[in-house]
């Protein structure tokens, strides 16, 4: 009764509050970014785009066994490049591959949201040496606006000379803010490379810079000192450097030139494999399986056949019968473990020698003297009857208590032995 009565009042409460307001309402659109195989994926459109140009473009989580010189290989160096792997990657760009090596953002996460990832990962970054860029002779350092920075959000903001400007409400500033730091953080550059202009949109949370002057037929996107993409001939191939992997993901690269400039980057006449990978080497499980799946499988099948052999039991776990009556031995054993924990072994061993005195006067009566100690002669007769060995009849007798499971155990069985022997 009380909760139908409170229930009630709080329907009321709901049309009382309902009633109150003024019947207003806002709709708020939020983009959740994309769905199924793009949100995994983000260079899906990408892959599809060189697929219809005649092209093989797929991706790989983990780089094997390398393609042949006449491939493209679009690879991160996001979370660490290990030496060997990067030695191999510039020792097969050298005999004719084309590297695409992007220093962030390969990836996925909502582009919608996050443009970069995570800042304090770009920090980490410039902190360790990259193995590609050291052995290309390309440094890097941060990007981020500070100080050096200050006069070009300034001019961005468009607050040369406020008195010159119309006051301002602050969703306005707030919105050419917004606009000015996309300008910083995604600058638009056009790249001259091979007789033909690119325009393009970079971005990244690093500069590279390169350490020499540019040859024929490589390109830098801004300034060789603070450059956002690089293309250097190495050997007989080339290798292509970003600082972001941004034109080339599902929501850019059908601005600008991205597109066109992909396309030129893998090469515009001819079928080339495209290779995407998503991680910078394999798993440690991969390799395990690819190399090792027979000593796997064996090891495997060892596990569950011992096992099988070590289970205590087979089927449903039976009843206990707590009523039942148990019998005066497990009494017993229940005491002696007592008395094993609780240290009081000599108790025990006591209780054992005089069980076997006991017996010993009762059938031996005219070798015992009465003073509970092993003679040589008593000592003779148990061991015949017995089989033991005289020391041990005489150290089950006159021995000190052990203080390990197993003497205790074997003396034990000794006293045992003597006592059924008599």
């Amino acid at each position: 009764m009380r909760l139908c009565i409170i229930r009630r009042l709080m329907a009321l409460a709901g049309v009382l509050a309902l009633c109150a307001c003024d019947g207003h309402w806002e709709d708020v659109e939020k983009t959740t970014g994309y769905k199924g195989k793009a949100r995994v994926n983000p260079f899906l459109a990408a892959e599809q785009m060189l697929d219809k140009l005649g092209h093989d473009a797929h991706g790989a989580k983990s780089l094997g066994k390398l393609p042949s010189h006449e491939a493209v290989i679009f690879i991160s160096g996001e979370g660490g490049l290990t030496e060997g792997r990067a030695k191999q990657l510039l020792r097969w760009s050298f005999s004719g591959g084309h590297l695409i090596y992007c220093l962030s953002g390969a990836r996925p996460y909502n582009d919608f949201e996050a443009q970069f990832g995570s800042f304090i990962s770009a920090l980490l970054l410039e902190e360790e040496k990259d193995p590609v860029l050291g052995q290309l002779g390309v440094g890097v350092q941060k990007r981020i606006p500070g100080e050096k920075h200050a006069d070009k959000l300034e001019k961005i903001h468009g607050k040369e000379d406020p008195s010159e400007e119309p006051e301002e409400t602050e969703p306005d500033k707030a919105e050419k803010k917004d606009a000015g730091d996309q300008k910083w953080l995604n600058p638009e550059e056009d790249v001259t490379w091979n007789d033909k202009t690119y325009h393009l949109s970079l971005g990244g949370f690093q500069n590279m810079i390169l350490k020499r002057k540019l040859k024929p037929g490589e390109f830098s996107a801004g300034s060789k000192n603070e450059s956002l993409a690089l293309h250097l001939r190495h050997g007989m191939g080339s290798v292509t450097l970003l600082a972001h992997a941004r034109p080339f993901r599902n929501r850019w690269i059908g601005e600008h030139d991205h597109a066109r400039w992909l396309s030129a980057l893998v090469g515009e006449n001819g079928s080339k494999e495209v290779l995407f990978v998503s991680t910078r080497t394999g798993s440690f499980f991969g390799l395990l399986w690819q190399h090792g799946w027979m000593a796997v499988i064996t090891l495997a099948l060892c596990l569950g056949f011992w096992l099988w052999q070590q289970m205590p039991r087979f089927g449903p776990l039976a009843e206990v019968e707590l009523d039942s009556t148990r019998h005066f031995a497990s009494h017993i054993g229940a005491l002696g473990e007592f008395f094993w924990r609780m240290r009081r072994v000599t108790l025990l061993v006591n209780s054992a020698r005089d069980a076997v005195w006991e017996r010993v006067r009762e059938r031996l009566r005219s070798l015992d003297d009465g003073s509970r100690q092993m003679n040589d002669q008593l000592a003779e007769e148990i061991a015949r009857r017995s089989g033991l060995p005289i020391k041990r009849v005489a150290a089950a007798f006159d021995a000190d208590p052990p203080k390990s499971a197993h003497h205790f155990v074997n003396l034990m069985r000794d006293l045992q032995a003597i006592r059924h022997a008599l």
